[in-house]
């Protein structure tokens, strides 16, 4: 996270938090935004990285927080995690801001530490809705979403591929998409990828990609870039499909078929920016794993990328800040970010949880709402 010389608190309404997150990043002046945090499915670590990283009081400076849940289940977790992680901080779920969720005892009975079940899907759906809603109405400048289980939203009956889709159902938004966001502990660099096709199989990916497809992510991208991050004149590199990018046609045609042909278009309708590509999957993430550990004094790399299928685009981020990276859904009419792990329900109650992923995911929260609010 920040060190705490990047952020000072200056009254009850404002807050000075750095820009561009360079360790040489001059602070700027804004106001506090609010932010709920779903607290996700209740027998994973959800809640527990959740009352770790609201234990940092440096976390409260950033922003008005609210966390959306159930106070019962969230004491319950607090009284196990006071008996297991005895050396860590953890908040008190009476000492923080909270828009209860009604859970009857019968149900909060039946959650498993370590199971997702059709009672913990039931909870974590409902901890989400309640907290889109009143980001829809205004209350809310943006959402943190701790981690959910898809298994155990089927099991409650909500069908639905993840987070993501509700998220975009809810506020009517079309086009959307999964950017990754992970800024390096060694360097100061920031990696953003965007996934042009997200959770579907390996062999329907090939037919999923579309000169359509990938101009509608596109355009995202160019708009997320200037709107929540300030670069009007961006460098973005397009990873190829097929290894070397299909090397003229011998190992795959799609880049040759109609690949180059898109680019080409690209250039024309997006005159500001630089597109690189298709560039080989193999050697896409050499120049941002030399940025991200500086191994290089002068490595040439690029504002975002863009992944064509899941693993190109998630292999990389996770491998290079697997405890930092988070989610944002781009496209949405609010802010919306997540970490970039799940429910972990193999360590769920044990109390071993990194909550550095959600701090990171609040972090860019409050400094996503700040730059669409300053923009």
């Amino acid at each position: 996270m920040v060190n705490s010389s990047d952020l000072f608190v200056s009254g009850p309404t404002v807050v000075l938090i750095s820009l561009n997150m360079a360790p040489s990043s001059r602070p700027i002046v804004r106001a506090r935004p609010n932010i709920a945090i779903s607290s996700g499915d209740p027998a994973g670590i959800s809640i527990e990285v959740v009352l770790k990283a609201l234990a940092d009081p440096v976390v409260h400076s950033w922003a008005d927080i609210t966390v959306v849940g159930n106070r019962a289940i969230l004491c319950d977790a607090y009284d196990k995690l006071q008996l297991q992680s005895l050396n860590t901080a953890i908040a008190h779920p009476n000492d923080l801001t909270l828009l209860e969720i009604d859970v009857p005892a019968d149900l909060r009975s039946g959650i498993i530490p370590g199971q997702g079940n059709q009672a913990s899907g039931h909870i974590s759906f409902q901890c989400i809705e309640q907290a889109i809603a009143h980001t829809l109405n205004g209350t809310f400048d943006g959402i943190v979403t701790a981690p959910i289980a898809k298994s155990a939203w089927k099991a409650a009956g909500h069908h639905y591929p993840g987070q993501t889709e509700l998220l975009a159902e809810k506020s009517d938004t079309e086009q959307f998409g999964m950017m990754f966001v992970a800024r390096s502990p060694h360097t100061g660099w920031i990696l953003r990828t965007l996934l042009a096709t997200t959770h579907i199989p390996l062999r329907a990916v090939p037919d999923a990609l579309t000169a359509e497809v990938l101009t509608q992510k596109l355009d995202l991208l160019m708009m997320t870039l200037r709107r929540d991050f300030g670069l009007t004149a961006p460098r973005i590199a397009v990873a190829g499909l097929n290894p070397h990018s299909g090397e003229q046609g011998q190992l795959g045609r799609e880049e040759h078929d109609w690949m180059m042909d898109w680019f080409h278009a690209m250039g024309d309708r997006h005159p500001t920016a630089i597109l690189d590509g298709p560039v080989p999957p193999d050697t896409l993430w050499v120049r941002p794993g030399q940025a991200w550990f500086g191994t290089s004094k002068s490595v040439n790399t690029h504002d975002a990328y863009l992944a064509l299928y899941h693993d190109q685009g998630l292999i990389p981020v996770k491998l290079l800040g697997f405890d930092r990276a988070i989610n944002t859904t781009i496209g949405l009419p609010f802010v919306r970010t997540s970490p970039d792990h799940g429910t972990a329900f193999d360590i769920a109650g044990k109390g071993i949880a990194n909550d550095t992923s959600m701090k990171e995911a609040i972090y860019w929260a409050v400094e996503l709402v700040n730059q669409r609010t300053n923009a």
